[in-house]
């Protein structure tokens, strides 16, 4: 059974305009009473009423107080700020799935940890244990740096870098929401202009070896379309140490190649109440 963690605060700065002031106020109170009720098992059509409810985006930017002294600031642009509102807590039932694989002495893996939501829970919740937070985008790598700071949170080892199937480099596409930075692949640009930027890409495992190979209880994996390619960067952990991993997948084709990627390692997919639709949440066969 997986371990039950306290939901997040969310509190708002002040709307300008009165009905989107008490429009946010009102999506606040259902989602934290939806939240209770189903105790942390968010129903899809709630969710989808709570969303509409909301005012449109951009909303007033957000404080998170994810647990007693670990706070992160939200872009009310952003779509982890709205996912957040509406489900009282960004992905909170993946984040009890993880804490619950992750044991004293052990490493959780967050590829593509964006500004930390993932990461600092873990790093809280867990503190015997060890948090690599991967991030290669500079300004959302410095956000998650300043977050983990700020947290006090020494057992969290920032790496701004982007991970893969083999060491090299690629062209990332900045986006105005950092929740959807992705790797776009132009091989004949040199440096990063306008919107991209060149970052460094290293095999999950190349980095784990170079680490002394840290026994990994958990790893989450939010990278925008190249989930296969980081899981077979990963086949030397994966094989030795059996994670849990939580996916994100995109679509019924990326959830299909992730699940024929990780099948022949002796991996299932295992589906939980609560757990968004676009999350995959993987076990190795004992």
């Amino acid at each position: 059974m997986a371990v039950r963690l306290p939901r997040p605060s969310i509190a708002v700065h002040a709307d300008p305009h009165p009905v989107r002031r008490v429009r946010i106020a009102l999506v606040r109170r259902i989602a934290s009473a939806h939240a209770s009720v189903t105790t942390g098992r968010l129903l899809m059509p709630v969710l989808a009423v709570l969303d509409r409810l909301l005012p449109p985006s951009p909303l007033p930017a957000l404080r998170a107080e994810l647990a007693q002294g670990v706070e992160m600031r939200l872009d009310g642009a952003g779509a982890v700020a709205r996912s957040a509102l509406i489900g009282a807590g960004y992905e909170h039932r993946e984040v009890e799935l993880l804490a619950t694989a992750v044991r004293p002495g052990g490493l959780f893996v967050d590829v593509g940890a964006n500004i930390g939501w993932f990461s600092l829970l873990i790093a809280h919740n867990r503190p015997e244990s060890a948090v690599w937070a991967i991030e290669p985008i500079p300004a959302t790598a410095d956000l998650l740096t300043e977050h983990v700071r700020a947290a006090g949170l020494d057992t969290v080892r920032v790496l701004r870098c982007a991970v893969g199937a083999t060491r090299g480099s690629a062209l990332f596409e900045i986006t105005s929401d950092n929740a959807y930075a992705h790797r776009t692949e132009l091989p004949h640009a040199e440096h990063p202009c306008g919107g991209r930027v060149r970052c460094d890409v290293a095999p999950l495992d190349e980095l784990w070896r170079e680490a002394g190979c840290p026994r990994v209880d958990a790893v989450k994996i939010d990278v925008e379309g190249v989930e296969v390619d980081v899981l077979a960067g990963a086949r030397a952990l994966l094989a030795r140490d059996r994670p849990m991993l939580v996916v994100e997948v995109q679509s019924d084709r990326a959830a299909e190649a992730v699940t024929a990627e990780l099948a022949p390692h002796g991996y299932r997919r295992r589906h939980h109440a609560g757990v968004l639709p676009y999350n995959a949440c993987f076990y190795a066969d004992s």
